[in-house]
Formats: C-alpha cells, sequence, structure tokens
C-alpha cells in the first residue's frame, strides 16, 4: 500500500510513505503523525494507491495501519504475553477460527516461542518488550507498520537485531515500516526514504542517501547531523577528497584508498 498524504494542512504540500520500503520521518511530534495516519482531523488528504480514500473506506483503511508506541503502558505489565494479545484480537472484534494458534504464531513470528505466553510483562527485557509490541502490531496481519523511537532502550547490539528482524518481516511477508523519530543517526543508516518535519513544515523529503547529502541545509535547520555524514561532509569540504557518502564506515575507506 503507497499511502500519499495531501493539502495537510502542512503549508499546503504532501508526502508520500514508500510501498514495501523502510521509511523515515524525523520529527518529535509523535502524536501530530500518528493523528495524521489514523485520520483524526479530516479524511480529504489521502490516497492509498493513487485512488482517493472515501468516507466509507476508513474503517477497512484502518485496520492497514499499526502503530507501535514508544513503550507498553505500565499498567499493563501485570499482563502475561499471552493476555496482552487475547485483549488486543478481542479489541479488534476479530473472527478466528483458532485464537490460541493466531496467538502463537504472532510470537513466532518475532522470535518469542510457546515459553513467552505466561511471562508477565514485567518480567521481560527491554529487547523482548519490544518484540512483544511487534508481535501485536502483527495481529491485523497490518500492510504499514509505524514505529515511535523504535531503538529507544536499546544497545547496539539489540537494535541491529531489532532492524534485521523489520527487514525480515518487510521482505517476508511484504510490509511497509515508518521509522518516526528524532534521531537522524538511526533514520539514516535504516532507512530507504525519509520526510523532515521542522516546526509545521516539510523540510525535506526523498530517498535518504540524498536527503542527508543536503548537511547545509540540515545543520542551518538545526537538524543533527549523522557523525559518519559529518565526517564525509569534512572531509569533501575541507579536504577536497572525492568521497561518496555511505551508511558504512568501510565503505568510506575504501573510497579513500581508491580517491586519495
Amino acid at each position: 500500500m503507497e499511502v500519499r498524504f495531501t493539502n495537510i494542512g502542512i503549508d499546503n504540500d504532501s508526502f508520500t510513505i514508500i510501498e514495501k520500503e523502510m521509511n523515515g520521518i524525523i520529527t518529535n511530534q509523535y502524536e501530530k503523525i500518528e493523528n495524521l495516519f489514523l485520520l483524526y482531523n479530516n479524511v480529504d488528504n489521502i490516497e492509498i494507491n493513487y485512488q482517493k480514500l472515501e468516507r466509507s473506506d476508513i474503517k477497512d483503511y484502518k485496520k492497514k495501519i499499526s502503530i507501535i508506541k514508544k513503550r507498553i503502558n505500565p499498567k499493563d505489565y501485570h499482563l502475561t504475553c499471552y493476555e496482552i494479545l487475547l485483549r488486543e484480537i478481542q479489541r479488534k472484534e476479530l473472527k478466528l477460527k483458532d485464537t490460541n494458534k493466531k496467538i502463537i504464531d504472532s510470537l513466532k513470528i518475532v522470535g518469542m516461542n510457546q515459553s513467552f505466553q505466561d511471562r508477565q510483562i514485567y518480567t521481560l527485557s527491554n529487547k523482548e518488550k519490544k518484540y512483544l509490541q511487534l508481535s501485536i502490531s502483527l495481529i491485523l496481519n497490518p500492510e504499514v507498520i509505524i514505529v515511535e523511537d523504535a531503538f529507544e532502550y536499546l544497545d547496539m547490539k539489540n537494535e541491529k537485531k531489532l532492524f534485521l528482524l523489520l527487514q525480515r518481516i518487510k521482505d517476508q511477508y511484504n510490509k511497509t515500516i515508518v521509522f518516526v523519530s528524532n534521531r537522524t543517526e538511526r533514520i539514516y543508516q535504516y532507512t530507504n526514504y525519509v520526510t523532515i518535519f521542522v516546526a509545521n513544515k516539510i523540510l525535506l523529503k526523498g530517498k535518504t542517501s540524498e536527503i542527508f547529502k543536503q548537511v547545509d541545509i540540515l545543520k542551518e535547520n538545526k537538524i543533527e547531523v549523522p557523525e559518519i555524514v559529518e565526517f564525509t561532509y569534512k572531509a569533501i569540504q575541507n579536504k577536497k577528497v572525492k568521497i561518496d557518502y555511505h551508511k558504512d564506515i568501510r565503505d568510506i575507506i575504501k573510497d579513500i584508498y581508491k580517491h586519495v
């Protein structure tokens, strides 16, 4: 599903979520993005695969969108993994042939075996809580999964594991992933397309690799420049080195050996 928002009260601008890709939105206004995706305001602003969404289609559209919040509500920590998944099924009024199998399968997809079913949420590690949130989001089999601050509370090792899991889910199940964060370092590393919001305006949008080459614009608007981008920028500006922007430092080293 390719989702395109137009005339959204952001300087009458628009942005597109690219289907079956890793998308990034850089902002600290998470609630505004959530409201936009779930159409809490008007519905005259969205196209699905280039077809305008009509009011009669809203319910079906919302079933295709899943939003993973920054953290699980602490009020739910006493629940088991099974109980919170069951609650989601009941809340969404899903008609399933085998509810137990659906829960087991949703946990299995994210690498959580049956031993997790009876684990209370407060006993889970930060990584396991993230995986559980992803499992909950998959209950509805959404087409678009929006993740707020996906890598919050994770160390580098588990951050990479979560990204690889999301990448596998995207590829294997044809999902569209959207990271919403103000952590530019992670958006640069893990996305293919990005939209950058500043206040109530879209500053930049397009391929991540191209957007982050515009270092001067990012700095002028006080957008944090990823370290690896800053390194390349300074090498080009100060040393006149002919190297390209990369996401992996090893690729930059290869460029330096080639051109220096």
